[in-house]
């Protein structure tokens, strides 16, 4: 017997990013969901039925409350979701299941909690920010890292940069790889997230790192982490490829 299915309906949606669209549905009999999953939303295009995944960036507060829920898409050339999203309107409807995945926040915190994400990868740490918030206040470190080309490819930086502002704490820098000038006192850093995360002193066994996001970025990480002395547990991750 397969998992159920779930109506949506398109509230809202806009540009978050040049290349990155973020959609709003209200959610018929919602179902409940930690922070840091994904949902797969069943879609036609061209008289084909697909499917596609995608991390929640709202919070399950907000879902429960509202019956809304988020998610924001990287926008793939000639690809089959990008074009059936980018012209989705309000009122239309689609149907979603899930959710799934273990990119969630730990019932035993450990000394930091350290979260990277490039591109949509950012969405789950969105969808932890009344919790993160709440342990900033307790005194958890905790530090994000986002990365992107170019500032014109950022978004949700409001959301963190308030989280940031919210307790001495929590620590946000918004990594660019492209970008010729930075701005240091808005939290930019120029260059990878992985130079970023080289940077933070690390220690096995005191740290959990998440990674979300580009392959690649993932991969180097890991490696990184684990000449460290990481392991396994200590490294929580989810890559994202673009579909088309």
């Amino acid at each position: 017997m397969g998992r159920p299915t779930y109506d949506m309906e398109l509230i809202a949606n806009k540009k978050l990013a040049d290349n990155t669209l973020g959609l709003t549905f209200r959610v018929t009999e919602p179902p409940t969901f930690e922070a840091g999953q994904f949902i797969s939303i069943l879609f036609e295009h061209n008289g084909e039925e697909l499917k596609r995944s995608y991390s929640i960036a709202s919070s399950p507060e907000q879902l429960k409350s509202e019956g809304v829920l988020e998610i924001a898409i990287g926008l793939v050339k000639e690809g089959k979701a990008s074009e059936c999203f980018s012209n989705a309107k309000v009122g239309n409807t689609f149907q979603m299941s899930g959710p799934f995945g273990m990119l969630t926040l730990p019932e035993q915190h450990p000394k930091r909690l350290i979260f990277v994400g490039t591109g949509t990868g950012v969405a789950p740490y969105r969808a932890m920010l009344p919790q993160l918030e709440q342990l900033g206040r307790q005194g958890q470190a905790i530090h994000i890292l986002m990365g992107a080309r170019q500032r014109g490819d950022l978004f949700y930086t409001d959301d963190f940069q308030k989280l940031a502002e919210s307790s001495d704490s929590i620590f946000f820098n918004a990594c660019l790889s492209r970008e010729q000038n930075v701005n240091t006192t808005a939290n930019e850093y120029s260059g990878y997230v992985q130079y970023r995360l080289e940077e933070i002193s690390l220690t096995p066994g005191e740290d959990l790192i998440y990674l979300c996001g580009n392959p690649f970025m993932i991969d180097d990480c890991v490696k990184q982490l684990i000449e460290r002395g990481f392991g396994p547990r200590e490294i929580k991750r989810e890559k994202y490829t673009f579909s088309r």
